[in-house]
């Protein structure tokens, strides 16, 4: 009897501990990053590109320096994703990847938003 609640019981804990596992150690690295916030104006590149068609397109790339929450500075490059340029005068949050080195995404957010350490960097 006691044999069988011990069998159940790890096999409970390993239900749960194989999610959370794989959650920490490949999703977490792979699909997360730090936040780090921005201030856009218009300091995109233009660069127009070929899609498999052979028809032209454009993509906007910027390459600036962001802060942490603790105001700490990183030179990130990203693009603007939506095939246009991101607007001018807008403070962005921006999901930037150790591992890969990549920024993840980005998205618009009120300057009330920004933290305090990372605004002050900014603003110098």
């Amino acid at each position: 009897m006691m044999n069988k609640k011990v069998g159940i019981s790890l096999v409970i804990a390993l239900i749960v501990l194989i999610p959370l596992m794989a959650y920490q150690f490949w999703y977490v690295p792979n699909f997360t990053g730090d936040d780090y916030y921005t201030y856009v104006g218009d300091s995109y590149k233009e660069i127009i590109e070929k899609d498999d068609s052979g028809a032209d397109y454009k993509e906007y790339y910027y390459k600036q320096k962001a802060y942490d929450k603790d105001g700490n500075e990183k030179l990130l490059k990203f693009n603007s994703t939506i095939g246009r340029p991101i607007k001018a005068d807008n403070y962005l949050k921006v999901v930037y990847n150790r591992k890969y080195d990549k920024v993840l995404s980005w998205e618009k957010v009120e300057k009330k938003q920004v933290p305090r350490k990372t605004i002050e960097q900014i603003l110098k």
